[in-house]
């Protein structure tokens, strides 16, 4: 199957920035879908719709010719941005182990090509609505307002979720002390 261009670009884009679910990764025209297999904490759900809401402004950006606004966005955002990431390379651990690194590249990968397909699909319509959520985003105040927005925008996402009934697991503690064997006078 092959890619088109610009889905191949975006995703290198993405990919490429400081950022980072449990997936089968299958593209949308291959007809297959992406599920997770594992529950999703209230964290790495808002780290899956923040990481949706990047990769559609910079689908819109580069589809729009507005890459001055998604600069705008990741420079006043980044530190959001990059916190929320921890979350999504923790679900990717728990969930895939060795493999997490492979299902988070298929997750970006198929997040930027459903949504450069959702953006084919509208046509004309895309570039004369979608910027204007440059401004939205832009007008936000805090990174909670950043996490509440991006909770509340319908933004296409390759992954369906289902919401973790117990607590997350405590993040592992690593001692700074090394143990030493006692010599024995004998």
């Amino acid at each position: 199957m092959r890619v088109p261009p610009f889905a191949a670009f975006a995703a290198t884009l993405i990919v490429a920035l400081p950022l980072g679910a449990t997936t089968t990764a299958k593209h949308t025209r291959s007809r297959v879908t992406i599920t997770a297999s594992k529950c999703e904490f209230p964290s790495e759900r808002t780290a899956f719709d923040i990481e949706g809401l990047k990769s559609q402004l910079m689908v819109t950006a580069l589809a729009c010719k507005d890459q001055d606004k998604y600069n705008e966005f990741m420079s006043r955002y980044q530190p959001d941005v990059m916190r929320t990431e921890h979350d999504l390379v923790t679900y990717f651990k728990r969930s895939y182990g060795r493999d997490a690194q492979k299902a988070y590249d298929e997750y970006i990968t198929n997040l930027a090509d459903i949504q450069e397909q959702d953006g084919l699909k509208a046509g004309n319509a895309f570039c004369a609505n979608l910027p204007a959520m440059f401004d939205e985003v832009m007008a936000l105040h805090s990174s909670s307002e950043l996490h509440d927005f991006a909770n509340a925008k319908v933004i296409a996402q390759p992954v369906t979720f289902e919401a973790c009934a117990e607590a997350p697991p405590p993040a592992p503690h690593k001692s700074r002390h090394t143990a030493h064997a006692k010599k024995s006078s004998t």
